[in-house]
């Protein structure tokens, strides 16, 4: 096997996803991870050899970025700029699996699909062995990220991230994605009795990954991807289900449900210091949201600019809107409205607002539900031209 049957568009595409979407704790850290800068940082390179057209992603990322920067720079000159350098790795990265998915047409569904799998039953078989070593008196064995972690217990661990609460994001989009890319295929959205047919596996092996590595994060993953299957016919049973299994989960003695509806029933009382003491993690999503909505002040004029990097005024509003202002906020969704998001009411709309904040900034986990998001949008162009052209086709047989 030659060096360029290893380094196809088709595996540089597909480890730049796996890569991002997984965190080795004793090689990445916790925080900044090395191989990740040094791997973006090389990304440049392979754009020039693999794919180097000024696309899409490129101009709107950098635009974004190039606004942020000078408006920063004239206000804040002494502020420090590491953080944008890291914003252009990211950006690179990211305008490199682009340019692979959408110019060089490097991914095919099915290989998607694959890689789906892939990654689903590789959080699902760690958290397995993550579970049997801690049940056996072991909580540090690197090579399968048991790091010996004080939070961990029989159903809470980290498998494959850094956090539960990043590998329930994770897994939901991944999830998502392979809902969306089965419909695409078959030109329909696809029903559970089917789904249990022909992916009984890949639903066990998800399933229980969220249901027991102990996020609640998890099960708000869950009840977002059942709006999936939301049909009008079944609004009024789904309602009832919904309504039950709220009155029932009380009685279920299980800490990361719990903890969920404690969430829920917060956020409606739209509490945010309660909802901190409740779950603290599920508090640096849901409190942006509440709070951004609660205090944020068009006719503030330096709100438009930024009040600088790291700024804090004890309110959690999207830290992408107060340290760099309101401009930069819209050139970003902007970014991601278009090369990301398959359309304004969707449920990858949904999930950037409550299991993202509203933002992704600098954090590799973020881009990775990114890039799932701009595939599934470029197999959605390819699935509509397809069906399209086959409604043609068939309706022309019909007339001849």
């Amino acid at each position: 096997m030659t060096l360029n049957n290893i380094f196809t568009e088709r595996n540089i595409a597909a480890f730049t996803l796996v890569f991002m979407s997984v965190q080795f704790i004793y090689i990445e850290g916790m925080a900044i991870s090395i191989p990740k800068v040094v791997f973006m940082a090389i990304t440049p390179i392979l754009l020039l050899i693999k794919s180097p057209k000024f696309s899409k992603a490129a101009l709107l990322g950098f635009l974004f970025l190039g606004v942020t920067v000078l408006i920063n720079r004239a206000l804040y000159p002494s502020t420090k700029t590491s953080t944008f350098y890291y914003t252009a790795l990211f950006l690179c990265m990211f305008w490199l699996y682009y340019n692979l998915v959408y110019v060089n047409h490097a991914i095919s569904i099915d290989f998607f699909l694959r890689i789906i799998k892939v990654v689903i039953y590789a959080y699902a078989v760690c958290l397995l062995l993550q579970q049997i070593f801690y049940f056996f008196g072991v909580s540090y064995i690197p090579i399968i990220n048991l790091m010996g972690f004080s939070y961990y217990s029989s159903f809470k661990f980290n498998t494959l991230a850094i956090e539960p609460s990043h590998a329930a994001r994770i897994l939901t989009v991944y999830f998502y994605a392979f809902l969306k890319l089965l419909e695409f295929q078959n030109g329909s959205s696809v029903s559970i009795p089917q789904l249990w047919r022909d992916h009984k596996f890949v639903i066990i092996a998800f399933l229980y990954t969220m249901l027991l590595m102990g996020s609640g994060t998890a099960f708000v993953g869950l009840a977002l991807l059942s709006l999936y299957f939301l049909k009008l016919k079944y609004v009024v049973w789904v309602v009832v289900l919904g309504f039950s299994i709220y009155m029932i989960i009380p009685l279920i003695d299980y800490e990361p449900l719990n903890r969920a509806v404690a969430v829920f029933n917060t956020a409606l009382l739209g509490d945010t210091e309660e909802m901190k003491i409740v779950d603290n993690s599920a508090s640096s999503r849901v409190n942006i949201i509440i709070d951004t909505f609660k205090y944020l002040d068009v006719t503030d004029i330096n709100l438009w600019f930024g009040y600088g990097v790291d700024f804090k005024d004890g309110k959690s509003v999207i830290p992408a809107i107060t340290n760099y202002g309101l401009i930069s906020y819209f050139l970003k969704l902007i970014f991601f409205f278009s090369c990301c998001f398959t359309g304004f009411f969707s449920l990858e709309v949904l999930f950037f607002i409550l299991l993202l904040g509203m933002n992704v900034g600098n954090i590799a986990y973020g881009w990775a539900i990114l890039m799932v998001f701009t595939t599934l949008k470029y197999f959605k162009i390819q699935s509509n031209y397809y069906w399209k052209n086959l409604r043609s086709e068939n309706k022309y047989e019909n007339v001849i």
